[in-house]
């Protein structure tokens, strides 16, 4: 099925790779077909026990065998197939966050004279940059490890990264290295031009929360508190509104639309944090 059917997974090429899921195309649209498949199989008897258990009439019970399997296979099949996408995304989320320190790093590392495979390899070992660690991990395996000069290796990872901005930086290291320039000062300003792109998307963030703390305390504040106030005078004069007991919506107000109002604002400003 995957020989047969791959051309229709031809987007997941590109994203197996960049999530770094060590696994072949193939392999993972097998694997796709075979869990489809198992869950499919899974849901169809299950539901037949359920129905014979429950002793279910026969047009539910057909209307349960049709709609739950294919709904729980196309499920499947859905998740199986976003997820190294989704993989790939926080793989790049994470590299873009630390590159602009990384660089800062690898630019005073490159003052001191060492070659880029050193570099790599110094930079291979602060964990606390996470993917981009792992990033430059393997260029340091494969040299070190495989035999692959510094180009090859760089290239090698240049091309599988998520990340177009750790990408350019790479090829940028290559042409350097290639052309005889010196890397140091190569470096040195990728650091000063992430730094300062860095401090201009936080700038402009801390502008828009200004914004967003007004929206905050003028819809989540004192909107909720006019309204508490407007039904508890309602609730002394008639008791209700359009036929409602004030004092419901009252409790609906404290105790589900506020707490949810919150939360969508807490989500809304989780999303829209630069991506640096």
């Amino acid at each position: 099925m995957a020989e047969k059917y791959s051309k229709y997974f031809e987007g997941l090429k590109q994203p197996i790779l960049e999530a770094d899921l060590k696994i072949l195309f193939r392999s993972y649209v097998s694997m796709i077909f075979f869990t489809t498949s198992v869950i499919f199989a899974f849901t169809f008897l299950s539901v037949i026990f359920y129905a014979v258990l429950f002793r279910l009439d026969l047009i539910t019970a057909v209307l349960w065998l049709v709609f739950a399997p294919i709904s729980t296979a196309l499920l499947t099949l859905t998740l199986a197939y976003l997820y190294p996408i989704s993989r790939a995304t926080q793989r790049k989320s994470d590299i873009e966050n630390n590159l602009p320190f990384a660089i800062s790093n690898m630019a005073a590392v490159a003052g001191s004279g060492v070659p880029p495979r050193t570099i790599f390899k110094v930079l291979s070992q602060f964990e606390e940059y996470g993917e981009l660690a792992r990033e430059s991990r393997k260029i340091a395996r494969n040299i070190e490890f495989f035999g692959l000069d510094e180009i090859t290796s760089i290239k090698e990872v240049s091309l599988k990264t998520p990340s177009r901005n750790f990408r350019n930086l790479l090829e940028g290291i290559m042409s350097t290295i290639q052309s005889g320039g010196n890397i140091t000062q190569f470096l040195k300003e990728q650091s000063d031009k992430a730094i300062f792109n860095y401090k201009i998307k936080r700038q402009k963030y801390n502008e828009n929360l200004s914004v967003y703390a007004d929206i905050y305390t003028t819809l989540l504040i004192a909107a909720p508190l006019l309204l508490i106030a407007v039904l508890s005078v309602l609730s002394i004069l008639s008791g209700s509104v359009f036929g409602l007991p004030t004092q419901d919506l009252i409790r609906l107000g404290v105790f589900f639309l506020i707490p949810t109002l919150n939360v969508i604002f807490i989500i809304f400003i989780h999303l829209s944090q630069p991506s640096v």
